[in-house]
């Protein structure tokens, strides 16, 4: 399922439900042919992964709380692996794959 952080309080949240589950969170640019095609990969999973996401050029409050409260550095596109409330794993651009985010969300999964 894809869920839009619109909010400082929303990214809490997400960091709260990846006590329950591993989940991704995704940074994209709305004008990136980058994230245009890491878009697609997160697209493809979002059906089997609990995926949370913000444009950064609208949210950038919520960009910059990402980086600060799960210590990662900002990049866009971004998909930042989350479990038990701290970042397990980051991927930029072209490292954004459908396959790679489901296989280590099922590997930590499988550890809960």
């Amino acid at each position: 399922m894809f869920h839009t952080l619109n909010s400082p309080a929303d990214l809490d949240d997400a960091i709260q439900a990846s006590h329950d589950q591993p989940i991704v969170i995704f940074k994209h640019s709305n004008n990136c042919p980058f994230s245009a095609r890491a878009q697609e990969q997160v697209v493809n999973a979002k059906h089997d992964l609990e995926i949370y996401g913000l444009v950064v050029q609208y949210k950038k409050d919520v960009s910059d709380a990402v980086a600060e409260k799960l210590n990662v550095e900002h990049a866009s596109p971004q998909a930042i692996i989350v479990h038990q409330g701290a970042a397990v794993a980051h991927y930029w651009r072209s490292e954004i794959k459908e396959d790679r985010l489901k296989e280590e969300v099922n590997r930590l999964a499988g550890q809960s």
